[in-house]
């Protein structure tokens, strides 16, 4: 199966089905006769835009990012729900910020604001349920702060 075919039965998965964990998916691929390693997943979820929505039961599952025909469940975009906490800046950190997101959230979080802040960024680093963000100045820092406050309220 070729990788545009792959993802396109990703996405119809993810829409058809709700999805806990990239082992579910690899498990539901499996019985559409695809092989393939959570690593491969992993990798297609980040390019397919895939990220962690509510569901009704109060668990997150998988769902389409906006403009990709997502499931009827609400995605948190980065001014409303997705950022849980941001750190307050600390003595001989002041160009960090530690941002808590909800799980499966932070990667599509981390590309909104490497464009959104673009010049004002060293470095930042995405894991399932925070960022890393190094500002290259506590200037630069200070002013993300108070832009993602101001998505929190």
């Amino acid at each position: 199966m070729k990788k545009r075919e792959r993802l396109e039965l990703i996405k119809k998965i993810v829409l058809e089905n709700d999805i806990e964990t990239q082992n579910e998916l690899v498990g539901l691929l499996k019985k559409e006769g695809l092989q393939a390693t959570q690593a491969t997943i992993s990798r297609d979820i980040n390019e397919v835009g895939i990220i962690k929505v509510p569901a009704s039961n109060g668990r997150y599952v998988y769902g389409l990012s906006k403009g990709t025909g997502r499931k009827e469940t609400s995605v948190p975009k980065p001014e409303e729900s997705s950022i849980k906490s941001i750190s307050e800046p600390a003595v001989g950190l002041e160009n960090y910020l530690h941002i808590d997101v909800v799980p499966g959230t932070s990667y599509l979080l981390k590309r909104f604001l490497l464009q959104q802040f673009k010049g004002l960024i060293f470095s930042l680093i995405a894991d399932d349920d925070s960022l890393l963000l190094i500002a290259k100045s506590p200037k630069d820092s200070a002013s993300i702060r108070r832009e993602i406050n101001s998505w929190m309220n």
